[in-house]
């Protein structure tokens, strides 16, 4: 008899090693499955914001662009960069008869290269397309306290958004 439980031990045993023999290959392959989609989800991710920063794009504006027409996607931001004076109480300001079709989303300046009073600067204006069309964008260089003046510097451009 006990010949009999040794033998049947045995095969018991061999059973049960087979068992976990394939319960670590089903493991491993269950990893390899959750690796496999990782890979791929990070793949597309890539694609994805691959092709949504190939589309937009930055178009730097200065004084020197004063007048021209500059043309704009849905997605651009047109980043305007205008020299001031900010310690003589001058600075550009939006006007109101500016298109509707741009939406300021930031505005910054720059500190001045040299210290001391009457150093310029660089005024910032980061605007987006809100939908297609043409308009102008108009800023006027004055002193916020003081009345809107006939001479006073102004800074235009004309925007057509595709």
């Amino acid at each position: 008899m006990y010949v009999l439980e040794c033998a049947g031990n045995k095969r018991g045993m061999r059973s049960l090693v087979r068992g976990k023999k394939i319960g670590i290959m089903l493991a491993r392959l269950a990893h390899r499955v959750v690796f496999v989609r990782w890979i791929l989800l990070l793949a597309v991710l890539a694609v994805v914001c691959h092709s949504q920063t190939a589309t937009t794009a930055t178009k730097v504006i200065t004084d020197a662009d004063k007048g021209s027409e500059v043309h704009l996607k849905a997605g651009d931001v047109l980043e305007l960069r205008l020299k001031s004076n900010p310690s003589t109480g001058f600075m550009w300001y939006i006007q109101s008869k500016s298109t509707p079709l741009l939406k300021l989303v930031h505005q910054s300046q720059t500190e001045a290269t040299e210290p001391g009073m009457g150093r310029p600067i660089l005024q910032i204006f980061a605007f987006e397309p809100r939908r297609s069309g043409e308009g102008g964008l108009l800023l006027h260089y004055v002193r916020s306290w003081e009345p809107p003046a006939t001479d006073e510097e102004q800074f235009q451009i004309h925007v057509v958004i595709e």
